[in-house]
């Protein structure tokens, strides 16, 4: 839908808090590249965090704070005891060799981590003084998250820690994500991850025509995964696995003594996945005796299914005002941390601020106009919450 025709549906003071919105664009980009210059590898987020610290206070934030695993947290205070939780992850999946320079230009923000979540830190740390320029209060507390220890063995470690302590005082979570606009996650599948790792004790590593016919990790861990992809998974409920990364070798003489893959498994029911993961250990025992090598499979990140409701109040009105503005609503199961805050029956929801690419590379990019809309869905929100939250 063309900008004119979405401006024509919203109310007077949508139009002006989308004016307003736009006005602070130079200041978003500006707080999306000083983002981008801290490196933020999970597990060595604190510089990034005392940064965001630091741009919470300049906005106005009285006393933010951080706490052992370095979440960063500020707070708008609201007329009542109401919390809503805005949030996101700051950490980066990938370390200091990836070059971490942006390039902005007319349309578009080029740069790894951009859209997996660069974006969305930014926007967060813009939103207090957008809530200032539109001149919105509310009756609920906003509180402001950036969490640590979101990507892999992370596994969301910084968000759990913040719901351990404050878990008892939300009353809703509203996680921002950077692509796609229109996509809304407000159910989590039951989920596990395994590091698959095989190794060859032989101490000479001299190749010779007979250890090379012996067999070698890498042929070891092939065999594990034509295996994995053996189990029967049902198709209801909807249970999936997936080989995500294979790794494993030297060079090309040397027969190789150790291949790891990482796989995730997925599903509608916690009941199968207990089956599935039984079943992966299983067959790497039997497959490492077979071979006489040692395979371990090291599962972490298991998460139980949970959901809300499309008729939730948060549901509605999510899904009411991304139609307002002019996006098709795709609703999809979320790997991000409203998995444990849903876990803890806290109403939760994924939203996303603008459309582009993912990835670490120089091709990851974002597009620039969609983020107005994607700002103006999250203070609409956020103002149909707080009322629902009122009532």
């Amino acid at each position: 839908m063309k900008m004119e025709k979405i401006i024509k549906k919203l109310t007077k003071p949508q139009k002006s808090w989308l004016e307003n919105i736009q006005a602070t664009r130079e200041m978003l980009l500006g707080n999306l590249s000083m983002t981008a210059e801290i490196p933020a590898q999970t597990f060595y987020e604190k510089d990034r965090a005392e940064f965001i610290l630091s741009r919470f206070t300049e906005s106005g934030i009285l006393e933010p704070k951080t706490d052992k695993l370095h979440n960063a947290i500020g707070k708008i205070e609201g007329s009542s005891n109401k919390n809503i939780v805005v949030c996101t992850h700051m950490d980066n999946s990938f370390d200091n060799s990836i070059d971490q320079n942006i390039q902005i230009t007319e349309n578009s923000v080029y740069g790894a981590g951009v859209a997996d979540d660069n974006i969305s830190t930014a926007v967060l740390l813009t939103l207090p003084d957008i809530l200032k320029r539109i001149n919105m209060n509310f009756n609920s507390n906003i509180i402001l998250l950036a969490t640590t220890r979101y990507h892999g063995r992370g596994d969301f470690e910084g968000m759990r820690s913040f719901i351990k302590n404050y878990g008892d005082n939300i009353d809703a979570v509203v996680n921002l994500k950077g692509i796609n606009f229109g996509t809304l996650n407000y159910f989590t599948l039951s989920r596990v991850r395994c590091d698959i790792t095989c190794e060859i004790d032989d101490d000479n590593r001299e190749s010779t025509w007979l250890k090379m016919a012996g067999g070698s990790a890498i042929l070891t861990i092939n065999e594990i995964i034509d295996s994995l992809y053996q189990i029967p998974l049902p198709r209801k409920p909807k249970t999936l696995l997936n080989v995500g990364m294979i790794s494993g070798g030297e060079r090309y003489s040397t027969v190789s003594r150790e291949a790891s893959i990482r796989l995730e498994v997925l599903s509608e029911d916690d009941k199968i996945m207990d089956q599935v993961i039984e079943d992966i250990k299983i067959r790497c025992v039997d497959i490492g005796a077979k071979h006489g090598t040692r395979v371990t499979a090291d599962f972490f990140g298991r998460h139980n299914a949970s959901s809300l409701s499309s008729g939730h109040p948060l549901v509605k009105n999510a899904l009411e005002i991304v139609k307002t503005l002019g996006a098709s609503p795709a609703m999809e199961y979320s790997n991000s941390q409203i998995t444990v805050s849903l876990a803890e029956n806290i109403p939760s929801v994924n939203i996303a601020l603008t459309t582009g690419r993912g990835g670490s590379s120089s091709k990851s990019h974002i597009d620039i106009a969609p983020l107005d809309l994607g700002i103006l869905q999250l203070v609409m929100l956020l103002q149909a919450v707080d009322k629902t939250l009122g009532e």
